[in-house]
């Protein structure tokens, strides 16, 4: 494959090593393409496999999967960022599964559309509701979580740190975390809320506009929210004294606790 993000290679004989670190799908690594290169390797012992994706189409994840599954190689998984969506589907399969302290599991419902008359429509919902029916599946296979814990974390588009994950049976071992925000940005326009570090330090928060850019990048704020909230806390600066360049984070939280955030936000 030409495309840097994703490939599959192999050491010696026994040992393939795996690396998704896009979207799934069309616009990255379709299904036709990942079973005909694994099956490149018929005498693997060993997968590697390295995830960081946002997800993508879910047949082609399924697809995936279950060729992973198939396969008589023993299946290593390592979430190197995130494995959001999809992703974390494809992750359930292998059959020991680490991620850093700082990186992420992400579960959602499935998502589509739908144009016709109202047959068409309930035809979609019909899907969805299959399709979410089968992801839960593959989670509860490795968590033992019942459906109706699934579904509400689906519902509420759950974000896992390595401890929740492994708390929970999404994973079987944490470790030390890397340095991965950078290569989380851009993965943001998939989601209603991702919770991606921040490089910057509180400490060098002196400016209103500072503020701003330190709520996008810290995660789960979109532009539109952290935009509100600056606004908000110049207003109320300003009605009482104007912040002075020692202002600390704890005193623009203790100003933005007087009022809430439309959930329209």
């Amino acid at each position: 494959m030409s495309k840097s993000w994703y490939s599959i290679s192999s050491k010696g004989d026994s040992v393939v090593n795996i690396s998704i670190h896009d979207e799934i799908g069309y616009w990255g690594i379709t299904a036709k393409d990942f079973i005909k290169e694994l099956a490149q390797y018929p005498d693997a012992k060993v997968i590697n496999l390295s995830i960081h994706s946002p997800g993508g189409e879910m047949l082609d994840g399924f697809a995936i999967f279950n060729a992973l599954k198939a396969n008589s190689a023993a299946v290593h998984g390592h979430v190197e960022g995130i494995a959001a969506s999809m992703a974390s589907v494809i992750l359930m399969a292998c059959d020991v599964i680490s991620m850093p302290e700082n990186a992420f599991i992400m579960i959602h419902n499935p998502s589509g559309g739908a144009y016709g008359e109202s047959d068409d429509l309930r035809h979609m919902a019909d899907l969805m509701d299959k399709l979410k029916q089968s992801a839960m599946n593959i989670y509860q296979a490795k968590t033992g979580l019942s459906d109706e814990i699934l579904s509400d974390m689906l519902d509420a588009e759950t974000w896992l740190t390595a401890d929740e994950a492994l708390e929970h049976g999404f994973i079987d071992t944490i470790t030390d975390q890397v340095q991965i925000a950078a290569n989380l940005n851009g993965f943001d326009k998939h989601f209603k809320s991702m919770p991606i570090e921040s490089n910057q330090s509180i400490d060098n928060i002196n400016t209103i506009k500072q503020f701003e850019s330190f709520l996008r990048e810290s995660g789960g704020v979109s532009r539109r929210v952290a935009t509100a909230l600056s606004s908000r806390a110049k207003t109320i600066f300003r009605s009482e004294s104007e912040p002075s360049n020692s202002t600390t984070m704890n005193e623009l939280s203790n100003a933005l606790s007087r009022f809430k955030v439309p959930e329209s936000l």
